[in-house]
């Protein structure tokens, strides 16, 4: 009986390690100062700009953070130099230009992951950006580059990053241009192995970029808040996965919203669905269906609770 709880305990260990999000202070909560003005994306460690025409990675930067704490100011919570936008959840987000006055002009942010790529393994990526509301244009291309280095660039102007290949990018079709709500850049990658850094931005010069052009702007750019960020390990997981042992299944997976979990005869006594920050969306008791309809599309973690103990699940919501 002692060596079955140690296994079941090490499986769970293993089940949570899998579900980490591997992006360290995702949605720029955590500060060393409240932003004074524009430029200051250090200010939210370990996050950087690789650009590092201004000065270095630490102490000179020209990508924005914001947050509520420089309420007033050019890079306040909601309003803000470029326009007027909520955080998505908690008190902070960053900002880039994408696109600005037809100069290849780009901003980029960076930062070390919390564990190394595996070989082989499967990693589902996503995050959320706004157009901001002076923004005359909008783009399509926006996404994420896993590297085994810092993708530190010294190019005069900070030109756009265009000598690598994201392996997560929003489609060319779809133009991300609401200034209202927050989009989802979605995405998942077979890892090569050893990759320990994610940069995000749009790694096209404008003349490969997809521009729209869009009504309410003010100024010849695209600029795009950043926010809630994640990279979870999702190797294995699938749609109508099977029964994986430890008496759980859960179909479809991905789901447009209804999920139903197939607890193999177990009794389910609670369901609770949080998101990749550990944001707690959902608990209801006696139940084996779990309804996502009205939360936006991505990756969420379901903890089933049964009677001979707890097993955590991950779901995608298409």
């Amino acid at each position: 009986m002692k060596q079955i709880k140690i296994l079941a305990f090490f499986f769970l260990i293993i089940g949570d390690i899998k579900s980490q999000n591997l992006v360290p202070n995702s949605s720029f909560e955590n500060t060393i100062q409240c932003p004074p003005d524009q430029g200051f994306i250090y200010k939210a460690p370990p996050w950087f700009q690789p650009c590092i025409r201004y000065g270095n990675t630490s102490t000179s930067s020209s990508t924005d953070l914001y947050d509520t704490c420089s309420n007033g100011s050019t890079v306040g919570i909601p309003l803000n130099a470029v326009g007027y936008q909520p955080a998505r959840s908690g008190h902070g987000y960053s900002g880039i230009f994408c696109n600005a006055y037809s100069t290849n002009y780009r901003e980029y942010i960076e930062v070390p992951l919390l564990a190394t790529m595996i070989t082989n393994n499967n990693y589902c990526v996503q995050f959320y950006i706004s157009l901001a509301d002076t923004s005359e244009f909008a783009v399509s291309n926006m996404g994420a580059y896993f590297s085994v280095d810092s993708l530190l660039d010294s190019t005069p102007g900070s030109n756009a990053i265009e000598y690598v290949t994201p392996q997560v990018e929003n489609s060319i079709t779809n133009v991300l241009n609401d200034k209202n709500n927050w989009m989802l850049v979605s995405g998942s990658f077979i890892a090569n192995g050893g990759e320990k850094f994610i940069t995000i931005g749009n790694f096209h010069t404008d003349a490969n970029s997809n521009l729209q052009n869009v009504s309410g702007g003010s100024q010849t750019f695209s600029y795009y808040y950043i926010d809630d960020i994640s990279v979870v390990d999702c190797t294995g997981d699938g749609v109508n996965e099977v029964a994986d042992g430890n008496g759980i299944n859960i179909y479809p997976n991905p789901s447009n919203g209804l999920f139903t979990i197939n607890a193999q005869g177990n009794k389910i006594t609670e369901l609770k669905v949080t998101n990749t920050l550990g944001q707690v969306l959902k608990t209801v008791s006696n139940t084996s269906t779990i309804d996502l309809s009205d939360v936006a599309k991505g990756i969420y973690f379901v903890e089933v609770r049964l009677e001979e103990g707890v097993r955590n699940r991950k779901i995608i919501k298409e």
